[in-house]
């Protein structure tokens, strides 16, 4: 089985990230070989994939909008309800990104017309709990560590969303128009229909560019430059507060599932507590800083700074809890 096997089989944006990365490599084919190249590889190919991502959702959701009419959408993620926000979360799960990607397809699904909390579900499940994350885990931490931290993944973004006013992810600014627009569904698709969506996608790329920029270019330099956290935990990862510092190192770094590996099975090598583990993969899969680059310019810095105080909270809570029930349990 090969990677690229893997990536194509639980990544739906596969041809995306493909052709992105053709784009990063053909952007610095003339430079010579060096870190200015991998960065500028990097940044290109982010911003790549992300700006096609928030044009491909939310143009489909324009479209899906006019097919089936504001009803559907109603009675699914536009509920601001327990039922909409358990919408939000399985569409989370079955949509596999990182934690930088994530914020566009979070302004597309608000740009569609779905309600706060449903889309705040969704901002957490999808980068915290998909079928890479899950399956990694099983591998790294067995069954029990699977069941874990796809139950606590799923109550984190259920609370997320329950919280959403409190947490500072107030509607998004730009999405206003478009949610409340009264057509009903139709199954004719005629040149306005695609002028439309085209438009719609094409202005909400425009309000966000440079908050896709400059977070595009911070995945860049946390990816070429920053520390790998396995050195600290290997050195402090037994003491009973490890699970804080593990969210603390895990949060800012921009790691998607799928790269989490050569973090994680080292750490597993040495004998971690499995608490520990989990707050580490919770944290460098659920935010980064330049998720907060992008979520700025939705939300302002008062939702990002309650927003990742949350999920500090959250992850290094998580950590010690397990870490505490396992050592009564021996």
């Amino acid at each position: 089985m090969t990677d690229d096997w893997m990536a194509w089989t639980f990544d739906p944006f596969a041809l995306i990230t493909t052709f992105s990365k053709w784009v990063g490599s053909q952007s610095v084919g003339l430079l010579p070989d060096g870190v200015v190249k991998d960065f500028i590889g990097y940044w290109v190919y982010d911003l790549a994939k992300i700006v096609l991502l928030l044009l491909v959702t939310s143009f489909a959701l324009n479209l899906i909008r006019k097919w089936v009419g504001v009803k559907w959408l109603r009675r699914s993620l536009g509920r601001d309800d327990w039922v909409g926000m358990c919408c939000g979360a399985a569409l989370g799960v079955v949509t596999p990104v990182c934690s930088c990607s994530v914020t566009p397809l979070y302004a597309s699904l608000l740009h569609g017309g779905a309600a706060r909390r449903p889309a705040a579900c969704f901002l957490f499940a999808a980068p915290a709990v998909n079928e890479f994350a899950i399956v990694l885990v099983f591998f790294a931490m067995g069954w029990q560590g699977a069941v874990i931290y796809t139950a606590l993944g799923l109550l984190a973004a259920l609370l997320t969303g329950h919280f959403a006013k409190r947490l500072g992810l107030e509607t998004c600014p730009y999405c206003g128009p478009v949610a409340h627009d009264p057509f009903v569904a139709d199954s004719r698709f005629g040149w306005n229909t695609w002028r439309g969506g085209a438009v719609d996608s094409l202005t909400l790329l425009r309000r966000l560019k440079w908050a896709l920029v400059i977070g595009a270019g911070l995945a860049a330099a946390l990816v070429k430059f920053n520390l790998t956290p396995v050195q600290v935990l290997t050195e402090y990862g037994h003491h009973p507060l490890a699970p804080i510092l593990a969210a603390v190192i895990g949060l800012p770094l921009d790691v998607n599932a799928a790269a989490a590996g050569p973090i994680l099975i080292p750490l597993v090598k040495v004998g971690l507590p499995v608490g520990t583990l989990i707050a580490l993969m919770m944290a460098t899969t659920v935010a980064s800083l330049p998720e907060a680059a992008v979520l700025r310019q939705l939300v302002g810095w008062t939702g990002v700074a309650r927003f990742g105080g949350w999920f500090l909270i959250y992850t290094a809570s998580v950590g010690l809890a397990v870490n505490a029930i396992s050592a009564l349990m021996r």
